[in-house]
């Protein structure tokens, strides 16, 4: 007998919880001195990849994260303009205009966003994405609410990169149709170029 799609839906979404769960864990036995130490190489990574960019949608991280910050400003400083997510409703994110730290505040999700619910009116040439899990082909569990899929979907011609610990790549994971993969993945040991 076969499963119905409704069951493996279901199953699917508790497998993908399952693995938000562990990856999660995995992030959080990082060591505070071999994060600060990630954090660094990622960055450096990630500027070589940037550099061509004229604009970066880049999230802002928090506590667990690969930390963003750094970048943000080596990418300003470089000329690059940044873009932040600004969580509309709870279906749609937007890239707004990044006018500095103090013009962020606390949005829905405890994030700091833009004030701002202006869209930037072109397009990210690249969008730093962040996640809890990868594989090397590029497929990507996040935190469940799908936003990046679906700016990824509204946004196609933007290179997505991902940010991560070695330790949050997975051999294999659960996907649906409207789960959008990744063409590069940085992570403290290496840049990988995600073959689909």
């Amino acid at each position: 007998m076969q499963a119905s799609p409704a069951t493996d839906r279901k199953t699917s979404a508790q497998e993908k919880a399952r693995l938000r769960q562990f990856l999660k864990q995995k992030r959080r036995e990082l060591p505070q001195r071999l994060r600060s130490e990630y954090d660094r190489a990622i960055r450096e990574r990630l500027l070589e990849q940037a550099a061509p960019a004229g604009t970066v949608f880049c999230y802002v991280s928090t506590d667990m994260e690969v930390d963003t910050r750094g970048i943000i400003d080596c990418l300003r400083q470089s000329g690059i303009t940044v873009l932040i997510p600004r969580i509309l409703n709870r279906d749609k994110m937007i890239a707004a205009g990044f006018g500095g730290w103090d013009t962020l505040r606390a949005g829905q999700l405890g994030i700091l966003t833009p004030d701002s619910d202006e869209e930037w009116p072109g397009e990210a040439d690249l969008c730093i994405t962040p996640g809890l899990g990868f594989t090397p082909d590029g497929r990507r569990i996040g935190y469940g609410r799908g936003y990046y899929d679906k700016w990824f979907a509204a946004h196609p011609r933007s290179a997505r990169v991902a940010l991560c610990y070695e330790c949050q790549i997975v051999d294999d994971m659960p996907t649906t149709d409207t789960d959008v993969r990744v063409h590069k993945i940085i992570t403290e040991k290496r840049v990988i170029t995600c073959q689909p």
